[in-house]
C-alpha cells in the first residue's frame, strides 16, 4: 500500500520560504478573443454573416485551499506572511508537483484569500491566484 497525501503536493513560497501547504488545488485557463468577421464571411446562400473569432489573450489562474495554522499565539510566521501576501497583492510562487515529481511553478498574486472557522477549532483558507508566468518542474534537472 502506497503513502498517503496528506495535502496536493503544493506548497506556497515567499521570498523563497514555505509558508503554507495546499489541500485542494486546481487551475483554470480562460481564452479572450476578438471577432474578426468580415463582409466576405457571409454565408453561401443568404445574407448572413457567419462570425468568425480569433484567440487575443490568455488567462490563467489557480484556485487553492489549505489550513491556516495557529496555535496560542496565534497565526505562525508563515500564515502570517501567507496572508500578509494576500491582502498586499505581494508576488508569491505556487510550487505544483505530481505523484510523478513533473510540475509548474507558478508566479503571480492572490486576487482574492478568505479565512474560516468552524466549532472545530480548525480554520481554512481558500483563495485565487493570478498565474503571470509558468515554469517545468522536471524531476532529476
Amino acid at each position: 500500500m502506497g503513502s498517503e497525501v496528506k495535502f496536493a503536493n503544493t506548497v506556497i513560497e515567499i521570498d523563497s520560504e514555505v509558508v503554507a501547504k495546499i489541500t485542494s488545488f486546481s487551475r483554470s485557463v480562460s481564452i479572450s478573443e476578438e471577432d474578426v468577421t468580415g463582409a466576405e464571411d457571409v454565408m453561401p446562400g443568404s445574407d448572413i454573416l457567419h462570425q468568425q473569432f480569433i484567440s487575443i489573450a490568455m488567462g490563467e489562474t489557480a484556485s487553492v485551499a489549505g489550513i491556516a495554522i495557529e496555535d496560542a499565539n496565534g497565526p505562525d510566521a508563515g500564515q502570517s506572511a501567507l496572508r500578509e501576501a494576500a491582502e498586499t497583492g505581494a508576488i508569491a510562487t505556487l510550487k505544483h508537483t505530481r505523484n510523478t515529481g513533473y510540475g509548474e511553478i507558478l508566479t503571480g498574486f492572490f486576487t482574492s484569500y478568505e479565512e474560516s472557522g468552524s466549532t472545530s477549532g480548525v480554520y481554512k483558507f481558500t483563495g485565487t491566484f493570478r498565474v503571470n508566468s509558468r515554469t517545468p518542474i522536471v524531476p532529476g534537472s
